[in-house]
């Protein structure tokens, strides 16, 4: 029997990372393939050459498209939403928003699918996204947190291209990586989709947010 398509989005520039991921960088920014749902084979049936480090993948729970986010230290992350045809499995590209951060890395629909949650691993903000909920598409830059304030959010203590490289975790990038904030997830309360939890591994702590569900604000 045949089962699901499956979406796999990659690395493809490894210097603009703040970790070093094993292997090798991919050739192509998104790879499509079909799984056998009697043996858990997969079977390659496209690849696609877009957008740089899509870092993260969310699909659309309603509608045939997904979101993913490009993770860069050298300029802001950007969402893209694509559309994936069912029948061959080619993507097209849609279009995408600005996440008001460098190196995003997550991304979190409402559970009215109202909104986009996304976190900025380098620059550790949280924004917040619009939805149609028609179409999908997404909207620009509604709302943004910053774990020390929006008065911060210019204060770095490491700059970026001149940090040790955070999957090295020993002491002396322990250390360093503490200087700064790094939100890296940001995962909504499965009751009533208002509490927002953001792990941190900057400050070694779990932020709980308010989610206000009509406006899409954090606080």
């Amino acid at each position: 029997p045949v089962g699901a398509l499956i979406v796999v989005s990659c690395y493809t520039r490894h210097d603009e990372l703040a970790h070093e991921p094993r292997g090798r960088q991919a050739a192509f920014s998104l790879y499509t393939y079909q799984l056998d749902a009697a043996d858990g084979s997969l079977t390659l049936l496209s690849v696609t050459k877009c957008d740089d480090n899509l870092a993260f993948t969310r699909f659309h729970p309603e509608l045939n498209i997904f979101y993913s986010c490009t993770e860069s230290l050298k300029e802001n992350g950007k969402v893209v939403t694509f559309e994936l045809d069912r029948r061959d499995g080619k993507i097209t590209r849609l279009g995408h928003q600005d996440a008001g951060g460098t190196s995003t890395c997550y991304l979190t629909l409402a559970m009215d699918r109202r909104f986009l949650l996304l976190v900025n691993y380098w620059s550790s903000s949280v924004t917040t996204l619009p939805v149609d909920p028609d179409s999908g598409a997404l909207g620009a830059l509604c709302a943004s947190y910053h774990p020390k304030g929006e008065a911060a959010r210019q204060t770095v203590h490491v700059q970026a291209g001149k940090h040790s490289k955070h999957s090295n975790n020993d002491g002396a990038t322990q250390r360093e990586r503490q200087l700064d904030p790094h939100t890296h997830a940001i995962v909504l309360d499965p009751l009533y989709g208002c509490i927002a939890y953001v792990p941190d591994l900057g400050m070694d702590v779990i932020h709980e947010l308010y989610f206000d569900r009509q406006s899409g604000s954090l606080s």
